[in-house]
């Protein structure tokens, strides 16, 4: 009789131990890749509300994947994460998913945006689902934007895996980021590109006479100008360079090369840099403009516009 009892424990034993082997699977079905082109019009839109700012995938196969449970016992979760994802300078990748019965009548569950980085995130659990022993999972991507990230590629391998047992399936993520540069004029509202200033001391006579007698160059007493900033996330960086041009001035025309910015004449001036920008950087405010005289200007209001012309460094 012993003979018996001693099969049946083993025949037990084996039953055991197969089921804990086969506690969950998780079976590709489209595995895209999937692909992410960023615009100009992109990353603007991004510079103006940083954060808020989605991009969603080129069309291609869907990422979808099966979950099945041979043990409904055994509870199981479902984690994502990316390798070979840059964080500095890139783009924060999110992902939003979608369980459901294979046929998709029955949706179980729709996880809200999730960011994915280089550790786990987990998106769901057995919980979700109940005792359903097979789960479709469709999976959305976007990315969001700040406006200043880095041009180029960005690759990452895209994971998603049992925690349970480390079974896994992973597809590629790519970004094409452009070099942009653009430029910024806060508070101006004449045009895109260019901004007023205007010195007007026709009331202030005694303020006009010390300028010429000291040699202290005048205030700006108007403009619609705050500030004007650049980003860029070229790698050479950007070259801005000023021209001035008078609008209302009864003069022959040399005025426009005493316009000062920040003590040094602003015709002809240029602002650049080596590299990216960190966002947008102030170039100049019109506090820092100034207009030398000599006292020998016929009176009047003088008007000036300043134009910018920005481009990438070779």
């Amino acid at each position: 009789m012993r003979r018996p009892v001693a099969a049946l424990t083993l025949l037990l034993t084996l039953g055991l131990g197969t089921a804990a082997a086969q506690d969950g699977r998780i079976v590709d079905v489209t595995s895209g890749p999937v692909f992410f082109t960023v615009t100009d019009d992109d990353l603007a839109a991004a510079a103006e509300c940083p954060g808020c700012t989605y991009v969603d995938p080129d069309p291609g196969p869907a990422i979808v994947f099966d979950v099945l449970r041979q043990n409904p016992n055994r509870r199981y979760t479902i984690d994502a994460l990316h390798g070979g994802w840059n964080p500095t300078g890139s783009p924060r990748l999110e992902a939003r998913y979608e369980v459901a019965d294979r046929t998709g009548a029955t949706v179980f569950l729709i996880t809200p945006w999730l960011p994915i980085g280089g550790a786990p995130t987990q998106v769901f659990t057995q919980d979700a689902v109940g005792r359903e022993a097979r789960v479709r999972v469709t999976v959305a991507y976007r990315l969001v934007l700040v406006g200043d990230e880095a041009a180029g590629e960005v690759a990452a391998r895209m994971t998603h895996r049992i925690r349970e047992n480390g079974r896994a399936l992973s597809h590629d993520v790519r970004v094409a980021l452009p070099s942009f540069l653009t430029l910024r004029l806060v508070g101006a509202t004449a045009s895109a590109t260019g901004f007023t200033l205007a010195f007007d001391y026709g009331a202030d006579p005694d303020a006009y006479l010390d300028a010429v007698s000291t040699g202290i160059p005048l205030g700006v007493t108007a403009s619609d100008l705050a500030r004007a900033e650049v980003s860029t996330n070229h790698p050479r960086g950007y070259s801005v360079t000023l021209e001035v041009e008078e609008v209302l001035a009864p003069s022959d025309g040399t005025l426009s090369g005493r316009l000062l910015l920040a003590g040094a004449r602003a015709d002809g001036r240029t602002f650049s840099s080596s590299g990216p920008t960190d966002g947008f950087v102030t170039l100049f405010e019109a506090a820092d403009y100034t207009l030398h005289v000599t006292g020998e200007e016929p009176a009047g209001s003088y008007t000036f516009t300043v134009r910018l012309a920005a481009v990438r460094n070779p």
